[in-house]
């Protein structure tokens, strides 16, 4: 979109520093994928349609990253319902309820929403082990592990997957930390987490010393390891 500004510059007025190029780059990379080409894309419906009809041209796979909501100048919706077959276009999750899945041909499109968590939320979730697929690799998905909680998780209505910090306590049972509030435009909830928790839908809050699944983006923690996660 044209809000978006490198970092370094100062934004103006309606504009915002781009954040998840970068980190979606540093995930691919770590995902063990090749990018061919990384960019903005322009507010404008026909100069976009041809930006994406190039790079499903030239790629096994086209990551977008915003554009896919309600708003007048979310544009990638409608250009894949023209020159893509849409596979779906919402999920029942949170964070990350606008995500497009299409195909053209062979190559594979994933259309992430814009907010930075719902993003990266989005590629560990779904993008991560769908590449390490493509590619063939021994080990396709991340760890998962039984985790005691030592807060208080209130549920949604949706299935969430919660930035924490898991580490093994003096016990050497896996206790998960939160890193803070959870909104989906909090980017700072992803520093320092190694993991997702996976918090299914419900109503009624969830004490400490609760159990749920998390999924293991980092290495584990020892007790002693007290790096601010907040």
């Amino acid at each position: 979109g044209n809000e978006l500004v490198e970092p370094g510059e100062t934004p103006g007025p309606g504009q915002i520093r781009d954040s998840n190029r970068f980190s979606l780059l540093a995930a691919l990379q770590e995902a063990g994928a090749e990018t061919v080409w990384d960019g903005h894309g322009p507010d404008d419906e026909d100069a976009l349609r041809e930006v994406l009809l190039e790079r499903i041209a030239e790629s096994d796979v086209v990551i977008t990253s915003g554009g896919v909501s309600m708003g007048d100048l979310d544009l990638i919706k409608p250009i894949l319902s023209d020159i893509a077959e849409v596979h779906f276009r919402r999920l029942c999750m949170k964070p990350g309820k606008p995500f497009n899945f299409a195909t053209v041909g062979t190559t594979l499109i994933f259309s992430l929403p814009g907010n930075p968590v719902s993003a990266l939320v989005g590629f560990e979730v779904f993008l991560r082990p769908a590449l390490r697929a493509l590619q063939g690799a021994a080990e396709i998905d991340r760890p998962r592990v039984n985790v005691m909680v030592d807060h208080v998780v209130r549920p949604s209505d949706r299935i969430e997957y919660q930035r924490a910090v898991v580490r093994f306590d003096q016990s050497d049972q896996l206790v998960a930390t939160t890193t803070g509030v959870q909104a989906s435009s909090r980017l700072a909830s992803l520093i320092g987490a190694n993991a997702l928790v996976t918090v299914p839908a419900g109503t009624e809050a969830l004490p400490g010393g609760s159990r749920f699944e998390a999924l293991l983006m980092g290495p584990l923690r020892s007790h002693d390891d007290r790096r601010d996660t907040t």
